[in-house]
């Protein structure tokens, strides 16, 4: 025992000192932080602290730690306690910018440890079981999460009513029309183009429920890991690099929180565009173009992407003949929507780039018109707090690997989002919480792939180490809490019983003007309108009293004569019918 701790004296080191007190602190910091009532940044939490306890205890646990860890070991434990406090902090605390700094503190001891740091090679078969397990849990929370928040009645009108709706009239008359999203009968397609939304259909016709748009939405968004995994081994990436990606992918926060308002065709593009990227490296020339089709067929301005992808073959030299082909393809996809939509539709939505619209311009040419006129004006439009909160969600999970660019060509592939998320003044298309990031999201994969392929084989583990940990303290930090719609569901059964019930007396061909949350549970009724912005005459006015108090108050000053009480739970639901 005597030699024992000679030797452990004689090994004495600053290196080995500072690290193992580091740990304690961080351990002694954990226990406190995991137990204590209160939020770590609270002054109760540090009132609660007995810091002469806390020292004896870091001081204990150092001594321990010093005779008993061995000095290869001290950079998992110190990372690993290190991940796990900020995931509890960062749940707390839900702030971009500190996410931010305790992901650059974890990925600066990873770096330091890096030559300690190393990990067994998976097989192929603990891999792709690893991926289904990950894409499982993947569905069962975004799925499970939204379909929680709608039978809980927590889904708006906008975007969920109306694609309750839809899906209903699509499956009795196969056209997409509401009459909740423009306060008439409508095809929705005179406002998004979106021909890709009767792949869902044949899933609809066996399961007719708004539940199952959100499973099919989940499902779909998960699909995405199998070309990720195909373009990973493409590139070359050992297992452990490709189930990185993985774990990136499933717990990136745009790639999740894309999914919560509610239900979206854009939800179809990230697969459609990783199956595009997967075929045209693999120079398969008809899966290519098949996909670059369903890509453009997602929304009028999805060929927008395929242009890009197409400008990116062109000048990467991967193909250029397929290159120019697709920027063709989808300049005159582009076109001709455009026009049609013009004609029979209601136009695409340029007021999402008014600040490149001036004077008379009005169009999506302007726009372009408008950039080349004057480059200078893009650099003032790409930044702002907002526009950077989006870029650390976006770049930070991803460890900047997308910024690890070699080849001056792949450049390119930031293009999408610097135009769709970047250069707008729509705040939306810059919030994460909204459908406007699935595309972006697919290009920034892509270009990690390519960019990790080109790196150094220590610089890529360090940095795919650094993105999962990332992605960890994001997802605690910007998605985690949503699984409070379980325990709302389970909380709130009675209260949730009682709406279905009232809802269910509403004759089922009877005309509703509805408040917004109660507008998707509609939505196997043919004509339903939400309040808040229609003047239409209908046999039923709904009220949720649990939100929208202000509208039911307005309606009894003004049109409550016209209608007769006939159900009402105070605090909960009120239902008029028209005398």
């Amino acid at each position: 025992m005597t030699d024992f701790f000679k030797e452990k004296l004689q090994s004495l080191s600053c290196k080995n000192i500072v690290t193992k007190l580091i740990i304690a602190i961080i351990a002694v910091s954990l226990f406190e932080t995991a137990f204590s009532p209160y939020d770590f940044n609270t002054a109760e939490y540090f009132i609660s602290i007995n810091f002469t306890l806390y020292l004896v205890a870091v001081v204990c646990l150092f001594l321990l730690l010093f005779f008993t860890l061995d000095e290869r070991l001290d950079g998992y434990i110190l990372i690993s306690l290190l991940v796990y406090l900020f995931i509890l902090t960062n749940y707390q605390s839900k702030d971009v910018f500190f996410a931010l700094l305790t992901s650059l503190v974890v990925g600066g001891f990873i770096f330091y440890f890096s030559e300690k740091l190393s990990f067994p090679q998976l097989s192929k078969k603990i891999t792709i079981a690893l991926i289904i397990v990950l894409a499982s849990l993947f569905v069962f929370f975004v799925g499970g999460i939204t379909i929680a928040k709608h039978l809980s009645h927590r889904t708006p009108n906008f975007d969920f009513g109306i694609f309750s709706q839809m899906y209903h009239y699509m499956a009795e008359t196969f056209v997409p029309y509401t009459t909740c999203e423009r306060d008439m009968l409508l095809s929705h397609f005179a406002v998004h183009f979106s021909p890709i939304l009767y792949i869902a259909l044949p899933i609809y016709w066996l399961f007719p429920n708004p539940c199952t748009i959100l499973a099919v939405q989940a499902i779909a968004v998960a699909l995405g890991v199998i070309p990720l995994y195909k373009l990973s081994k493409h590139f070359g990436l050992s297992n452990n690099k490709t189930l990185a990606f993985i774990i990136m992918y499933v717990l990136h926060p745009t790639v999740i929180a894309n999914n919560f308002y509610y239900f979206h065709e854009n939800c179809f593009l990230t697969v459609m565009l990783l199956w595009l990227f997967y075929f045209a490296e693999k120079k398969k020339a008809i899966p290519t173009y098949i996909f670059a089709l369903l890509t453009m067929m997602v929304k009028e301005d999805a060929p927008i992407y395929v242009l890009f992808f197409g400008l990116y073959l062109l000048f990467s030299n991967k193909g250029k003949l397929k290159g120019a082909l697709m920027c063709a393809m989808s300049a005159i996809y582009f076109s001709v929507v455009t026009k049609l939509m013009s004609i029979y539709g209601q136009g695409i939505m340029t007021y999402r780039y008014d600040n490149f619209l001036f004077g008379d311009d009005g169009s999506i040419y302007d726009v372009v018109l408008n950039v080349i006129k004057n480059p200078s004006y893009v650099f003032t439009q790409l930044l702002s707090n907002e526009k950077i909160e989006f870029l650390i969600l976006m770049l930070v999970p991803l460890a900047f690997l997308p910024f690890a660019i070699k080849k001056p060509s792949n450049i390119i592939l930031l293009f999408p989002m610097i135009l769709i998320n970047l250069m707008t003044d729509y705040v939306y298309q810059y919030d994460i919480a909204f459908q406007y990031t699935y595309a972006s999201v697919a290009f920034l994969f892509y270009l990690s792939i390519i960019n990790v392929s080109e790196l150094k084989p220590k610089t890529a583990k360090n940095l795919l180490l650094c993105g999962i940990c990332a992605s960890l303290i994001f997802f605690t930090s910007v998605n985690l809490y949503r699984i409070d719609a379980f325990e709302t569901l389970s909380e709130e059964k009675e209260e949730i019983t009682l709406i279905n019930g009232a809802l269910e007396t509403i004759p089922k061909d009877a005309s509703i003007k509805s408040t917004t949350f109660f507008i998707p549970a509609l939505w196997n009724r043919d004509e339903v309108y939400e309040i808040a912005y229609t003047d239409e005459k209908t046999d039923y006015a709904v009220f949720d009293l649990r939100w929208s108090k202000n509208e039911h108050n307005e309606f009894l000053r003004n049109e409550a004569k016209d209608f007769e009480l006939s159900f009402v739970e105070e605090g909960v639901i009120a239902i008029y019918k028209a005398k």
